[in-house]
């Protein structure tokens, strides 16, 4: 039995797996409060390659079930979309500390925040596709928070910039990538064939342009309103 958006059952798993990754940062700051002050750093980067690790795992594992059990073309398991390239930098950046890879995570994550609000999968917990779904898209979330909150990750008008042509270099790749393939990737070649907000933003390529526009106002927001706030801590 499938969930629908916002009902009782989809409350519910945004609640618990926000209350499952809340127990890991408690988790975290518990950990690293039992430190030296020199080590809490290196404790929460040890946990944070832990959890990283785990969440590469179970989506390697859905990959693995959609290509070999279901039978899934590979070219439609591409990690092409944005809320998977976001996963990748957030998981590459835990682990190896990677400082671009993290800054690309804080200013996409609010990809992922949508994804949770309006998912694509609608299987019930305990479905492998739901755990996975949720979890690595919280993660993208909670990698955002975890760096501003204990690795204090200072976000600027450099980054931001950086993360804007990046995407958008990205994007540039996977139109291209789309065409050799006949995919859709970041659904930028046209729009996708089932209900999405997409359709409220014009034909091709005009709501390209919308989205660029609410990418802008959004990722500027969190940096003004993240930059005004690290400022006031400094002061």
């Amino acid at each position: 039995m499938e969930f629908e958006l916002f009902d009782s059952l989809h409350i519910f798993y945004l609640l618990g797996y926000s209350l499952v990754f809340a127990f890991l940062y408690l988790s975290i700051i518990y950990k690293s409060n039992s430190e030296s002050r020199e080590n809490k750093k290196i404790e929460a980067q040890k946990i944070m390659r832990i959890i990283s690790s785990i969440i590469l795992l179970i989506k390697c594992g859905e990959l693995f079930i959609r290509y070999k059990l279901i039978g899934e073309a590979w070219y439609e398991l591409l990690p092409l979309h944005l809320c998977n390239i976001t996963l990748i930098f957030a998981a590459l950046g835990s682990i190896f500390r990677f400082t671009p890879f993290l800054y690309a995570t804080f200013f996409w994550s609010f990809g992922a925040l949508f994804a949770v609000l309006t998912p694509e999968v609608r299987e019930p917990f305990p479905s492998f596709f739901n755990i996975s779904f949720f979890s690595t898209h919280f993660y993208i979330i909670f990698v955002a928070f975890i760096e501003h909150k204990i690795f204090k990750l200072k976000v600027s008008l450099e980054s931001w910039t950086a993360c804007f042509l990046g995407i958008n270099l990205i994007m540039s790749a996977v139109f291209f990538v789309n065409g050799v393939l006949g995919t859709n990737y970041l659904y930028i070649n046209r729009k996708p064939t089932f209900k999405s907000p997409l359709d409220f933003f014009g034909k091709w390529p005009y709501y390209i342009i919308v989205v660029e526009v609410i990418y802008i106002i959004l990722t500027l927001l969190l940096l003004f309103f993240f930059k005004k706030k690290s400022s006031k801590k400094s002061s």
